[in-house]
């Protein structure tokens, strides 16, 4: 246990809930020396309060430079990530259980142990030192020496803590070791067993891919990459469809291929679903969950005259599509706002339709730090009725003869198989056609596709293919 003074220890225990490490009682005075780190609890406290990681540093673009906003990311990302591992060495070195910090404190001692024991080139001397800082308000002291009297120790002890026993204890080996939440663990040590559940925690900490695919009507991916610059280090990537690989993203947004529309983002495997949807020429498709657009750009791009209706229930993610359509120039993507579950559609008015339904996006978890946390087990069945509601409007709108495509970036099963299943069972002119078909011989895909981080590259994404029968039997 940390040792702390006893005029330090007094003053922090006795100070009223909420004001000693800025609860609730408003703006607090935080460093003026290092901006970057100050940022990085601001937006540790966002996160906390429930905002989403990604859309916050996308607001610091106008108020850091390039190195320092990666600082920034680089910080808030990897405390975020390794929150569960973080916690367990903090307890082991203080005097206090963590639940009864202020989220305040809490956000600091994270962000001091991971510099100190993550990041090479921070020295510890300043890892101390400013986390000290960012917890010292005028008449608080026991907030900055317990600050000290903890890093110190972490410091000097951190690399030796003791973790879970890997044998007698696995799952709690692997929650704690690679920060993943127990019951999420648990639930992927059932599916997949050790290796591989393992392999797929361990690729969720590494740091996510830039992957980008080209416009068909500017050639092909390895022209991408030649008329990309090389500081951004692009690289051709054997994927289907084809796409390259951004070593150094910075600065991509900025390059010319990117703004003259020449090639857009997406992950290789999120593409999988529009390839088993296989739209042809003059099609009607729609893309009931569209935003943020990459799936409605692919949509647009893969067969000639078809006539995308792009829609989402937030009007702030249907701006990003419409970027998205305005910079790539595509005239055949139609944006409309509206709840998919409501199936605001004319009974078999499309040829296609695409549900990549909204999920808990255990699939995406390196590119969502913070949502590994936020979920629970109980949350998958409320979604799974939410997706259901989805998937049977989006059938309704869908002509018979027609194919739907049902996909989500989740892992589990409540929200995969088990809401297409149930569409089967309801619907007697639902059939659903083997993955395998249209990709024979991988491993990812059989009755339906699933990737999974750790064993092929990419995102994890689900995606499964339904054909609507011309015949209709008796609903039960």
């Amino acid at each position: 246990m940390v040792k702390v003074s006893p005029a330090a220890l007094g003053a922090f225990a006795s100070s009223p809930p909420g004001s000693t490490f800025g609860r609730g009682d408003g703006p607090v005075e935080m460093t003026r020396t290092d901006p970057v780190r100050t940022e990085a609890v601001r937006l540790l406290e966002e996160v906390e309060s429930g905002a989403g990681l990604a859309p916050l540093l996308e607001g610091l673009e106008s108020r850091f430079d390039g190195r320092d906003r990666r600082f920034v990311r680089q910080l808030t990302s990897g405390v975020l990530q390794w929150r569960g591992r973080l916690d367990w060495i903090l307890a082991s070195f203080s005097s206090r259980p963590l639940d009864s910090l202020t989220p305040r404190v809490l956000h600091i001692l994270r962000l001091g142990a991971y510099q100190l024991l993550w990041l090479d080139r921070v020295p510890p001397s300043a890892a101390v030192h400013t986390a000290v800082d960012l917890a010292r308000r005028p008449g608080h002291a026991g907030a900055a020496g317990f600050v000290n009297a903890v890093l110190r120790r972490v410091s000097a002890e951190g690399a030796r803590v003791s973790y879970p026993h890997r044998d007698g204890d696995p799952e709690g080996y692997l929650s704690v070791y690679h920060s993943h939440p127990q019951w999420l663990v648990s639930r992927w040590l059932h599916r997949w067993g050790p290796a591989r559940t393992e392999a797929l925690l361990r690729a969720n900490n590494e740091p996510p891919t830039l992957f980008v695919r080209p416009d068909p009507r500017f050639g092909n991916a390895r022209r991408l990459v030649e008329s990309l610059p090389e500081s951004l280090g692009p690289v051709l990537v054997d994927a289907r469809p084809e796409a390259c690989r951004i070593e150094r993203p910075e600065g991509f947004f900025d390059s010319h291929a990117f703004r003259q529309g020449r090639c857009f983002v997406q992950d290789l495997n999120a593409g999988l679903a529009v390839e088993l949807l296989a739209p042809r020429p003059g099609d009607r498709v729609l893309d009931a969950c569209a935003a943020p657009g990459g799936k409605s750009v692919q949509l647009a791009l893969a067969a000639g005259q078809v006539r995308v209706a792009a829609g989402d229930l937030s009007r702030a993610r249907l701006r990003r599509l419409r970027e998205n359509r305005d910079r790539m120039r595509l005239k055949g993507i139609h944006l409309f706002a509206g709840d998919a579950s409501a199936g605001p559609h004319p009974p078999g008015a499309f040829d296609r339709v695409l549900v990549d339904a909204p999920c808990s996006g255990t699939g995406v978890l390196r590119r969502r730090p913070e949502a590994r946390w936020r979920k629970s087990e109980s949350d998958l069945a409320q979604q799974s009725q939410r997706q259901s509601a989805i998937l049977g409007a989006a059938f309704e709108a869908l002509r018979p003869g027609g194919r739907l495509v049902y996909s989500t970036c989740s892992l589990e099963d409540e929200e995969n198989d088990t809401v297409v299943d149930g569409l089967l069972a309801r619907r007697s002119d639902a059939r659903l056609e083997p993955a395998s078909r249209r990709f024979p011989g991988v491993a990812w895909a059989a009755r339906t596709i699933q990737t999974l981080p750790g064993r092929e590259a990419g995102d994890g994404a689900y995606a499964a293919l339904i054909h609507k029968l011309h015949r209709r039997g008796r609903e039960p």
